[in-house]
């Protein structure tokens, strides 16, 4: 009688693993489809951020190019997991800052600090994404940015866009323009 139990257990023991295994295959195989699916989207994402970056800051198409936006982008999903629904959100909300600050006839958007608001923008849009999300530590030493000067360019931003964080992305052409958002779920 314990001869067959114990071949009962072995058999339920072999069975979670080959269920273990399928569900790792099946996580592995959709984080490939997310890595292409974010590789793919990536091109036109950092298209669409030149572009308003572009248009609103003089002299930042010196130094805000296609190849340097996609590198960042790329950083960001291999280091912190960045979603194309994110960098969709960023980007809606780098503009918002634009519009805004021009409402408020204000400049506050320049060529010396364009790249610490896009940075600001893409973190505000994974903070507002996501339950758990590095510290704003982890991107100042990703990025190489006193801490300080983050957290007080994050308040900055959401006081420019009157904490105006909602997205609402049927109303944004850059969403029929990447497809395959629905693909961007990372299980873990």
């Amino acid at each position: 009688m314990i001869s067959s139990d114990c071949s009962a257990v072995q058999e339920t023991s072999d069975l979670i693993q080959q269920s273990d295994s399928a569900d790792y295959c099946f996580v592995k195989a959709k984080q490939m489809n997310i890595n292409y699916t974010f590789s793919y989207n990536g091109q036109i994402l950092s298209q669409k951020l030149v572009r308003v970056v572009c248009d609103a800051v003089p002299g930042a198409d010196e130094f805000i190019t296609d190849t340097r936006i996609k590198l960042f982008l790329e950083q960001l999903q291999q280091k912190a997991g960045l979603l194309v629904e994110e960098a969709i959100r960023a980007i809606v909300l780098l503009h918002r800052f634009i519009v805004k600050q021009s409402a408020k006839d204000i400049q506050v958007l320049k060529v010396s600090n364009v790249g610490t608001l896009i940075i600001i923008s893409f973190i505000l849009a994974m903070k507002l994404n996501r339950d758990k999300i590095p510290n704003n530590r982890f991107f100042a030493n990703m990025f190489g940015i006193h801490i300080f000067n983050l957290n007080l360019s994050e308040i900055s931003f959401l006081q420019i866009i009157d904490f105006e964080t909602w997205v609402e992305f049927e109303n944004h052409s850059l969403f029929q323009v990447v497809p395959l958002i629905n693909e961007t779920i990372i299980i873990q």
